[in-house]
């Protein structure tokens, strides 16, 4: 399901969509990219950074950075799952507090 958001100045309309995010869950392990797209730039700036000591972490070769690079994977695989839960309301969210408005009545307010 999508919301429909306007501007209230600009009069301009954007669909969001709702729910779980493919795109998100599985694309914020590639520098964060989709957070990006949605208008997250800190937790995008944030998965950036995870990946880059994730990636510096992968090539030292010492026993405590295999421990470590072991624990960061399953904090990266669970960022992923977060991200797919929570990205979209995120976005939403992030543009009623910029001033957009619902353009429609949404179905679970009914």
């Amino acid at each position: 399901m999508t919301v429909s958001l306007r501007h209230p100045r600009t009069g301009e309309i954007r669909a969001l969509p709702e729910g779980w995010s493919w795109a998100c869950c599985l694309g914020c392990g590639i520098l964060g990219l989709p957070l990006f797209r949605r208008g997250l730039q800190t937790w995008g700036a944030a998965m950036v950074a995870f990946n880059v000591v994730a990636l510096v972490v992968a090539v030292v070769p010492t026993e405590r950075a295999v421990d470590l690079d072991l624990w960061l994977t399953v904090i990266g695989i669970a960022l992923c799952v977060f991200f797919g839960l929570k990205a979209n309301e995120m976005a939403i969210n992030r543009y009623l507090s910029l001033g957009w408005e619902y353009a429609e009545r949404r179905r679970d307010a009914i």
